[in-house]
């Protein structure tokens, strides 16, 4: 049996042929590989995704490995290619197009032309306002996040700046003050797929 009809065979349980094939119909543009984009790919692809496109430039390190979407013998690999590889252990027919590459205002638009909703899942601060300035007037929905370090207070929330623009996060927390533990990190990770989720099936 192959991984595609294993996955959507369980999926058909809960959700109707209609709504996986809304989900099959979007393809899914990721900025970033690591705790935000490789968690929320996966729970995307458990959910009935079956394309992405994914964009980092980075390699996965031991210390990644607390909170991200790769295991011990990833160490070294590149981030894109590492997921994309796990991805695929989770059904082996999803489309994934990677692109090894940093997120530029050069190179965004073009990296993300096919896709139908971008999430927002870079680490620095300078490199989420670039992707917002770039997609923020853009009819795509865009899914952002900031603040998740840490544990306990302040707790995760949600922002729904417009119907095409939404923000998760603790809003206050950075990693230059708290440790990135993998709680908050996939809080954050599990909200920007549900917004998405919500936004391809409605509520």
């Amino acid at each position: 049996m192959t991984g595609s009809s294993t996955l959507l065979k369980g999926l058909s349980r809960y959700l109707t042929q209609e709504q996986l094939a809304q989900l099959a119909s979007v393809t899914i543009g990721i900025a970033g590989c690591g705790g935000l984009g490789s968690n929320c790919a996966f729970m995307l692809a458990r959910s009935g995704v079956r394309n992405f496109v994914l964009v980092d430039y980075d390699t996965v390190d031991f210390s990644n490995l607390n909170r991200q979407f790769f295991f011990a013998d990833q160490a070294g690999c590149s981030k894109v290619e590492a997921c994309r590889t796990n991805l695929l252990r989770i059904d082996s027919t999803l489309n994934v197009t990677v692109h090894d590459a940093q997120v530029t205002s050069e190179t965004a638009s073009l990296l993300f032309a096919d896709c139908d909703i971008i999430i927002e899942a870079l680490d620095s601060v300078d490199g989420k306002k670039m992707m917002a300035e770039k997609f923020l007037a853009d009819p795509r929905l865009f899914v952002s996040a900031s603040g998740m370090a840490g544990w306990g207070e302040p707790y995760m929330q949600k922002r729904q700046i417009r119907d095409d623009v939404v923000l998760v996060g603790d809003f206050t927390t950075d990693i230059a003050d708290s440790p990135p533990m993998a709680p908050k990190v996939l809080m954050a990770a599990a909200m920007q797929a549900d917004v998405v989720l919500t936004h391809i099936l409605g509520k």
